[in-house]
């Protein structure tokens, strides 16, 4: 399971930092587009979970079923972990989730996140906070 928060800078080879934490023994990851404006990082047993839910996923409207997962596919690429403990992210990528100095590598269960800096900020003032507070009610946490 992968939990933390950590701020990192992309290099100018859009090389990132992944904490100890987040990549233990992994050497490998598969990356792609999130939600939110994020990059979703997965390791190998986290994409084939993704991977089992896209062959299952039953929509109605085929159309938007195909676009989601041509999204989703299209932007994966593996990633291996070098000798100082960064990734690359892809240009396209990078792009895609407006990523310009500093991240934000976030773990979240399943995944890693990663975030613009102030995206990230911005996301978590704007609704995450909003979301944390009405849910933690709910569920008397």
């Amino acid at each position: 399971m992968y939990i933390g928060e950590f701020v990192y800078s992309i290099d100018p080879k859009n090389r990132i930092f992944l904490p100890v934490d987040l990549r233990g023994r992994n050497v490998s990851f598969i990356i792609t587009r999130g939600l939110e404006g994020c990059l979703y990082l997965f390791d190998k047993k986290g994409w084939a979970g993704i991977i089992n839910k896209l062959e299952n996923l039953s929509l109605e409207d085929k159309t938007q079923e195909r676009a989601f997962k041509r999204a989703m596919l299209s932007g994966a690429h593996e990633v291996t972990v070098d000798s100082q403990g960064r990734i690359l992210i892809p240009q396209g990528l990078k792009e895609n989730a407006s990523i310009k100095g500093d991240v934000v590598i976030l773990g979240v269960g399943t995944r890693i996140e990663i975030w613009d800096q102030k995206r990230w900020k911005k996301y978590y003032a704007e609704t995450a906070e909003r979301s944390y507070k009405k849910l933690s009610t709910k569920l008397e946490i």
